[in-house]
């Protein structure tokens, strides 16, 4: 960062800059071959649909540099939200484990999950 002048004390994150200018026209920004829809330009996502993106490294060659520890701070509204669903998580996980079901009920349910969050991920 300090190599190409970026500072980590500022930090714009809900300042978006428009690099350029989508051509409604053209079939790579379109490719369903839409031209008439309206470019829409950034926007900031509500703190309730904010989850963490990870990037796996499945190439497994050698990082450059650690990325382990983001310089830039995460806003106050997006890091309550995501400690309230972390902790959602949590109450769900103790809850499906402390759940009085048999063996084969406990794998249906488990199956179920998997489905929904396929889904989900989809």
């Amino acid at each position: 960062m300090n190599e190409v002048g970026v500072l980590p004390t500022v930090n714009r994150w809900d300042e978006p800059i428009a690099l350029g200018i989508v051509d409604p026209h053209d079939s790579l920004s379109h490719p369903a071959g839409v031209s008439d829809v309206q470019t829409e330009s950034a926007t900031r996502v509500d703190p309730d649909q904010f989850t963490n993106f990870v990037i796996p490294n499945w190439l497994g060659g050698e990082s450059t540099g650690s990325t382990k520890d983001n310089p830039f701070t995460l806003p106050e509204a997006y890091m309550a939200s995501q400690q309230r669903n972390e902790k959602n998580l949590g109450e769900i996980r103790q809850l499906l484990r402390e759940a009085p079901l048999e063996e084969s009920r406990k794998r249906e349910l488990s199956s179920a999950l998997h489905v929904y969050f396929k889904d989900w991920l989809y």
